[in-house]
């Protein structure tokens, strides 16, 4: 009877659609119940909004995920466990991000499912429907990919066993229990939604949804993760050409900010975004990381005698304060509770002006973004791509100097690496200093660039690299519920 018990509360806790009006009242106001059929447009359109409603105002899905990943990259130690990561089944580490990841994913199938189970005759046109259908699928296979990035072994050969935990269907108790994919099988699947979504979408508009060419860099950067870290060939010019074709077709509402600080202060707004995390009239809630967490882990001020910030950095910080982008990126923040007003220094391009401040001052001071991808990434994408493949330093270098060149605040001198090595590197340092804590880059980064034969984030941590932990482990409530699940690898 318990083990019933605890499998109904997890149902309903993935499920996310049924009784739960207490959550809805926290997201946008196109968000949908699962008690509300899927009868005409207007509500398959409602369907697929409530699949973002289910990303946006969760902090698991955004700054909480990106934190995680970056102390995991050995940068910054804003959460020890995922920074040492020594986390097994019993820590719970990574269990909100799963159930995070399974709500979006029941939200998705209930959409695709009903939309293509309304008549054609529904729609404005058979493309409608299709390219509707086809943004939702996007949304299923970027959740599906984040699970394969943070649960199984993404960088696996295709015959490995640890790949994800796929659903393509709501959670029901008939359903519950199902055996993982292998990863091979992982990408295919998650590759087959977005070459629908590529075909069927329509392209860019608002960075606020999907698009065709966020589908196209999602499908980019898997295979720039995965043959990167194996040097593959193959999957490394399949990825340039989808970069190249982005870079050509983007249309002009997606474009290079030449101002740094004006892109931050705009926010989700900025023209730089093809996809931000965007909040909607709840934007005084930005979770916990960004308008809170952050701030606590800078640098108290005034700073004592000799000390000098740092805004929590662990590594690089040399790299980063010799660059334009520190100013910018950094500066004081005052503390976010009510009853302390210290001020510290931190990331202020994310906290920017604390949760406290920021309700005071309401917006722009709380318009709380996170950066699932910016063009300046296309850039920085471009010229590893073209690293790995073959191109001369002087050809690889150029993508990242048009970026630095397009930026006017701050002003980017242009680069000039003598080896291989040295422009590997420099690479690699652009991928922190240009994206630090805004999606997870740099912790993927970390694992695939070398310096002398050895992982960046061995170097970074001074600890040699135990590969099984490069994802967490399976939940204890899915390993409990679900019996053909296996667990990832040593994180018993």
């Amino acid at each position: 009877m318990k083990k019933i018990y605890k499998i109904l509360t997890l149902v309903i806790l993935l499920t996310g659609l049924i009784s739960c009006e207490d959550y809805l009242n926290e997201v946008p106001k196109h968000s949908l119940t699962g008690s509300t059929a899927i009868t005409d447009y207007s509500k398959a359109q409602a369907a697929v909004n409530g699949i973002y409603s289910s990303m946006s105002n969760d902090d698991n899905w955004n700054g909480g995920l990106y934190v995680a990943l970056a102390s995991k990259s050995g940068f910054v130690d804003f959460s020890s466990a995922n920074y040492n990561m020594d986390y097994t089944q019993e820590d719970g580490t990574g269990d909100r991000q799963w159930t995070s990841f399974y709500r979006t994913l029941n939200y998705a199938n209930f959409a695709i499912k009903g939309i293509n189970a309304l008549g054609d005759e529904s729609f404005p046109s058979l493309s409608a429907k299709e390219a509707l259908i086809g943004e939702a699928r996007a949304l299923r296979a970027y959740t599906h990919l984040q699970l394969l990035w943070n649960f199984s072994h993404w960088w696996a050969g295709d015959d490995d066993e640890y790949g994800i935990l796929y659903r393509d269907e709501p959670v029901e108790l008939s359903n519950m229990k199902k055996a993982r994919s292998t990863v091979g099988e992982s990408y295919e699947k998650i590759f087959e939604d977005l070459d629908y979504a590529i075909e069927k979408m329509e392209s860019f508009t608002s960075p606020r949804y999907f698009s065709k060419e966020f589908a196209k860099i999602i499908k980019a950067k898997a295979l720039l993760y995965r043959g990167g870290y194996n040097n593959n060939t193959t999957d490394l010019q399949s990825a340039l050409t989808l970069v190249n074709d982005v870079m050509a077709t983007a249309p002009g509402a997606f474009e290079m900010e030449d101002d740094m600080q004006e892109m931050y202060d705009n926010s989700w707004d900025s023209k730089e975004n093809l996809f931000v995390r965007y909040l909607e009239n709840d934007n005084h809630y930005g979770g916990y990381w960004y308008p809170y967490g952050i701030i606590y882990q800078g640098d108290r001020l005034p700073l004592s005698p000799g000390q000098e910030t740092t805004a929590g950095i662990n590594y690089g910080l040399d790299w980063f304060k010799a660059d334009g982008r520190w100013d910018i990126a950094t500066g004081e923040s005052r503390a976010p509770e009510t009853w302390d007003n210290s001020q510290r220094y931190t990331f202020v391009k994310l906290s920017r002006k604390g949760s406290y401040l920021g309700r005071q001052e309401g917006s722009p001071a709380d318009k709380y973004a996170v950066y699932h991808f910016r063009y300046a990434e296309l850039y920085l994408m471009k010229s590893e791509l073209l690293a790995r493949t073959g191109a001369d330093i002087t050809t690889a270098i150029a993508p990242i100097n048009e970026m630095r060149a397009n930026r006017t605040n701050p002003s980017l001198p242009a680069l000039s690496p003598a080896s291989q090595d040295e422009l590997m590197e420099l690479i690699f340092r652009e991928y922190w200093m240009e994206l630090c804590l805004e999606n997870g880059s740099e912790f993927f980064a970390s694992v695939r660039f070398k310096k002398n034969g050895v992982p960046f984030i061995e170097i970074i941590k001074n600890k040699t690299l135990n590969v099984n932990k490069m994802c967490w482990p399976i939940p204890t409530g899915e390993m409990d519920n679900n019996d053909l699940m296996v667990q990832n690898i040593g994180l018993e």
